[in-house]
């Protein structure tokens, strides 16, 4: 996970923790006895036993929105500044339905997912569900195909 933080649109601080989606797909795999890409096949494509929200999503959940917060507090400790306006949550995880609920419910900051489409026109090509579903994993690659290449 890294967290990042913007100012006038530029970044003033960021922090990489080794925290992310391949701990719940680690924990999927043990749980149900399952290879690591049988796991993260069944995380992307919903198909998990009924107990699987209650007894790993949801704490995974909450992990996050801890790592988040305590990712906070060493900003606030470290800087000057005692307040962030928006979270903007992005990558995989971000996809799961309710994280930023339970992120912004654990910081008491509006949380918002990522989405750098918005706003985009749309090819009619384009399936408008499934690019929406995938945003928040695309940012890294959309800033790269925007990125100015100095010659």
């Amino acid at each position: 996970m890294n967290v990042s933080v913007l100012r006038n649109g530029r970044q003033v601080y960021s922090r990489e923790q080794a925290f992310g989606g391949y701990q719940l797909t680690q924990d999927i795999a043990r749980q149900y006895g399952m290879s690591i890409d049988e796991a993260e096949a069944a995380k992307r494509s919903g198909d998990l036993p009924d107990d699987y929200a209650r007894d790993l999503l949801r704490p995974f959940m909450d992990s996050v929105a801890l790592e988040v917060s305590r990712a906070l507090q060493f900003f606030f400790t470290s800087t000057q500044v005692n307040q962030v306006d928006h979270l903007v949550l992005a990558g995989g995880c971000a996809t799961m339905p309710g994280l930023g609920d339970v992120v912004g419910g654990r910081t008491q900051v509006a949380t918002l997912i990522a989405n750098p489409f918005a706003g985009m026109g749309l090819s009619s090509k384009v399936r408008p569900k499934s690019l929406l579903a995938d945003a928040p994993s695309l940012m890294v690659a959309c800033g790269l195909a925007l990125r100015r290449f100095d010659t």
